[in-house]
């Protein structure tokens, strides 16, 4: 019983080792999460800063991806200039679901122009963790 255990957890090994080996990205750390709050938008860059100043040279891409009711609020500009500004120095991206934008009669030319759009937010996100072996965390 033991040896099987073992065996188990150094085949597990070898495939988390494999699978970071053969990402596109490599051995870096890449990040995305999802959230339907403005409001999480702070927390959320500070744990990007967090994160970026703990994985040093592995740190890869972070991003933000909003969706649900709660995306009418990207439209208001001057706020969204805070957010956009401490993303921006942080290195982080954010990106809105267009289905969700539709769905609210919002153009996109009413987002702040930080703001990017994916085609839909939950393909947007297993994609990453399929193809790029993002981290992936839903708020």
């Amino acid at each position: 019983m033991k040896r099987s255990i073992g065996i188990l957890l150094v085949l597990i090994m070898l495939g988390i080792s494999g699978n970071a080996q053969n990402s596109p990205q490599g051995d870096r750390n890449n990040y995305v999460v999802s959230t339907t709050k403005i409001p999480q938008l702070q927390p959320i860059i500070l744990t990007a800063e967090a994160l970026k100043k703990e994985d040093g040279a592995k740190y890869g891409d972070f991003q933000i991806v909003m969706y649900g009711s709660n995306v009418k609020g990207l439209t208001n500009k001057e706020e969204m200039e805070t957010y956009t500004g401490k993303a921006k120095a942080a290195g982080v991206s954010i990106s809105v679901c267009k289905i969700s934008l539709e769905r609210l009669g919002i153009d996109q030319s009413e987002l702040h122009e930080y703001i990017q759009v994916v085609d839909h937010a939950y393909t947007h996100l297993i994609q990453l963790q399929k193809n790029k072996n993002y981290y992936s965390l839903q708020l």
